[in-house]
């Protein structure tokens, strides 16, 4: 396999599925220098597996980001409730 789409690159990184892999992209390119997705003007986005494997072999596995829900949604709002 050459390419990997956005559901596998989260899969070899032990992420939960796609959306976790998404939500902490950013951070990976930035901070820890993971391989951005190959060039091309059509979706998915594509990432060489050759490169995503050694940027695992290099780094090992990320670490998630902690949950923090955001203000106005369910669980704010029942956490506020209870307080009452």
């Amino acid at each position: 396999m050459i390419f990997l789409d956005t559901a596998q690159v989260a899969e070899r990184l032990g992420l939960r599925d796609a959306g976790a892999f998404l939500r902490i992209r950013d951070r990976l390119e930035t901070v820890q220098d993971f391989p951005p997705p190959f060039p091309t003007l059509h979706r998915p986005l594509r990432w060489r597996a050759d490169a995503v494997q050694a940027w695992i072999e290099a780094q090992g596995l990320p670490e998630p980001l902690p949950f923090t829900p955001a203000p106005g949604s369910n669980v704010v709002l029942m956490k506020e409730a209870r307080k009452a």
